[in-house]
């Protein structure tokens, strides 16, 4: 029986499945494709119609776990934007309330945090981490250029202390077990953050 679109679409969500729990607990080195292809229910033909490596995998895996705030910080990266700071506090403090309700996503950063990855998932790792610096690192540029930016920092270590406090935060609530309140404590330290980020006259 010829499969139908929706019948490829189911198989392709079950691989991703299978591979983001077994990438979760046992980490991207020691998951194979023949043990996501089982796990899944598929065959390793199956597999390889839709994926061509653990590498497009993974980028397929972010690709669904994306929040719609990083989409909206990407665009005014590349657009440009008339408070960018206040844009990156803003959609920063939305994706800590995404991200405690969504498991794909509490998964997708554990594979990116908890295990030593192979090849492949530290391929993964590195250009998904650029490519958010470079995010990040663009629109403190335009918040320098708009004269926004505390004048002790460039844009490049701007970028580098978001990424830190994020991912800190983001580890620690998941480390120990969900303790703390996510989002309210989240929320004051990105706008403490932010305040020392701003340079003083742009917050007058």
């Amino acid at each position: 029986m010829r499969k139908t679109k929706k019948d490829a679409e189911q198989t392709r969500i079950a691989i991703l499945d299978a591979a983001e729990s077994l990438f979760c607990t046992q980490g991207t080195a020691t998951t194979t494709l023949e043990k996501i292809s089982r796990a899944a229910g598929v065959t390793r033909g199956a597999l390889y119609w839709h994926f061509a490596d653990k590498l497009d995998i993974l980028r397929a895996l972010h690709a669904r776990s994306v929040a719609p705030q990083e989409n909206l910080i990407r665009t005014a990266a590349e657009s440009g934007h008339d408070d960018p700071l206040g844009l990156l506090e803003q959609a920063s403090i939305e994706m800590l309330k995404t991200f405690e309700k969504d498991e794909h996503q509490q998964r997708l950063f554990t594979i990116m945090t908890a295990h030593r990855p192979d090849e492949e998932g530290a391929a993964w790792f590195a250009e998904v981490n650029a490519n958010m610096f470079k995010t990040l690192t663009r629109l403190a540029v335009q918040a320098r250029d708009l004269g926004m930016l505390c004048p002790d920092l460039t844009p490049e270590e701007t970028a580098v202390m978001m990424m830190s406090t994020m991912n800190g935060l983001l580890s620690e609530w998941l480390r120990c077990n969900r303790s703390f309140a996510l989002v309210q404590l989240g929320s004051k330290l990105l706008r403490k953050q932010m305040a020392f980020i701003r340079v003083q006259s742009a917050m007058a």
